[in-house]
């Protein structure tokens, strides 16, 4: 393997396996590290599987959520397809823990209650990871947990993930940091909200969690302060020159009073509309203050379905705004929520899209990481709390007495609702049938002549009107004492006359006489009537 990717990243490290493939710290020319996926060739060879990687990547892109290792760059060489995140892949969770490293409550906090805010940002963009684990928590140099191949695997198989994986699987992680913790107050505080979580389910399971966690949290020492997370990240790169030791990091001495631990068993949450064959999704949160409003035009992102050639990206034209962009995190992947210097930067015009940016020396980068610990309101912000907001208490229940008068009441007011349109329709027909009968006439009546004694009489009737319109209800009968019932013509504007038939039919042999007479019963009584003889021998 050679030592740079492109000709625009260098190697740094021998790798780590990943879920699609071997993940790599690489350095740009400007020195920065990134991350860089070696894709596997087999996930790849269906045309399908690596277009529902590049939608999942390019869904990630448009969402921008600060807590993933967000990909800014695809370069293709020989065979292989990399894709160039915006941090170092490494440290992850599951590294801290093979070494045995004894993790301080504020840190095993600090990366629950991180990664658990990814995936309700996540969930509120209808995306979702779908196989969390202890290897795809990754540990920023800025102090933050970052969520690397989020949703990668489902996509290449063709599923879909949902919240129910990612309650499930926040659940599991958190019982590994509560094992990594010696803390028995913050090992018990991590477990239940882990319970708690798999329990509700979904956003609603997890964000009621992150309630419960964040706010007993408070009383852990140095929640919030992101020094001990770097500090751990530094010790732990595959880069360091300390070699890393199993024995415990040291902590500040714990003064505040023991955490009250509450029960597993949450209240009810009320849930936002159901995601399909999965958990309910969060309600859409606001989109975090100081996150970049755009990416430069150095960093344009290739899309993966079609790959980027190897060797250095061509430069367009300056006065050609770039075809593509993708958010991207700061380089040290820290969590940037609230960062007061980028939004300025930004309602300035510094990160308009199709600019340069500005040089270095204007682009201070302060540490503004997001945290729960001392400087900020101590209640979380709305989105983390939309999809876990508690049921109104139930009302009290009704007695049997009280359910049987409610029924009947309701039944009253539906038969008088009944009966009130049943007279108005009747009263608005009187009031709108205008048309009026002046005259009814039956044709006579010539019975077809056939050697087969069973024959259709075809008994034609005229109504003749003043030329309104209206609905004239009408009745045949015949001399036999058969009546075909009360039957409505509906006469329109302008027509005087209409024709109406009564099908008589005869059968056997012999000699019948017949009559039949048209009665109108409205809007006046009027009828007409037509005599015949049938015979057949």
């Amino acid at each position: 393997m050679t030592d740079t990717i492109g000709g625009k990243y260098t190697l740094l490290d021998a790798g780590r396996a990943g879920r699609l493939g071997t993940w790599h710290t690489v350095s740009t020319a400007e020195g920065k590290q990134r991350g860089a996926l070696r894709l596997e060739d087999r996930g790849l060879t269906d045309p399908a599987a690596a277009q529902r990687l590049a939608d999942a990547v390019s869904g990630q892109a448009r969402l921008r959520v600060p807590g993933l290792l967000n990909v800014i760059d695809q370069v293709t060489e020989g065979r292989h397809s990399w894709l160039i995140t915006n941090a170092a892949p490494s440290p992850t969770v599951a590294q801290a823990l093979a070494a045995g490293v004894t993790l301080p409550p504020a840190v095993a906090a600090l990366i629950a209650t991180d990664t658990a805010q990814t995936l309700l940002k996540l969930h509120s963009g209808q995306l979702a990871h779908g196989e969390l684990n202890a290897h795809g928590v990754v540990i920023s140099a800025g102090g933050a947990a970052l969520l690397a191949e989020a949703g990668y695997g489902h996509a290449v198989l063709g599923t879909t993930p949902g919240p129910g994986h990612d309650a499930a699987g926040w659940s599991r992680l958190l019982a590994q940091l509560a094992d990594a913790c010696h803390d028995a107050v913050t090992q018990q505080l991590l477990r239940q909200a882990g319970q708690q979580a798999e329990a509700v389910g979904g956003s609603a399971g997890i964000t009621a969690a992150l309630t419960t966690l964040s706010g007993a949290a408070q009383q852990i020492t140095g929640f919030g302060d992101r020094a001990a997370l770097k500090s751990l990240a530094a010790r732990m790169h595959p880069l360091a020159t300390t070699p890393v030791s199993a024995s415990p990091m040291s902590a500040p001495p714990v003064s505040a009073p023991p955490v009250s631990a509450p029960p597993v068993a949450a209240p009810p949450v009320s849930g936002p509309p159901a995601f399909p064959a999965q958990q309910p999704w969060a309600a859409a949160p606001a989109f975090p203050p100081g996150a970049p409003a755009g990416v430069p035009a150095a960093e344009e992102t290739v899309q993966l379905a079609g790959g980027s050639h190897s060797g250095p990206p061509p430069q367009p034209p300056r006065t050609a705004p770039p075809t593509a962009v993708m958010p991207v995190v700061p380089p040290d992947g820290a969590t940037r929520m609230g960062n007061r210097a980028a939004e300025e930067q930004r309602k300035s015009g510094a990160y308009q899209v199709g600019r340069a940016a500005p040089p270095q020396a204007q682009q201070p980068q302060q540490d503004v990481n997001l945290r729960f610990g001392q400087g900020v309101p101590p209640a979380p912000p709305a989105w983390q709390m939309a999809a876990a907001q508690a049921a109104p208490p139930p009302r009290p229940r009704k007695t049997v007495g009280k359910r049987i008068a409610a029924f009947f009441s309701a039944l009253t007011t539906v038969a008088l609702l009944v009966i009130a349109g049943y007279v108005g329709w009747n009263w608005w027909q009187e009031r709108n049938n205008a048309v009026q009968v002046t005259k009814v006439t039956v044709t006579p009546v010539v019975p077809p002549t056939t050697a087969e004694c069973n024959v259709n009489v075809d008994v034609v009737g005229l109504i003749e009107t003043d030329g309104q319109a209206g609905v004239i209800t009408y009745e045949w009968l015949r001399n036999d004492g058969e009546t075909s019932g009360a039957l409505e013509q509906a006469v329109k504007d302008g027509t005087r006359s209409v024709q109406v038939h009564l099908f008589w039919r005869f059968q056997g042999k012999g000699t019948r006489e017949a009559e039949a007479t048209l009665r109108i019963l409205k809007p006046t009584v009027i009828q007409g009537s037509s005599k015949f003889t049938y015979s057949c021998k």
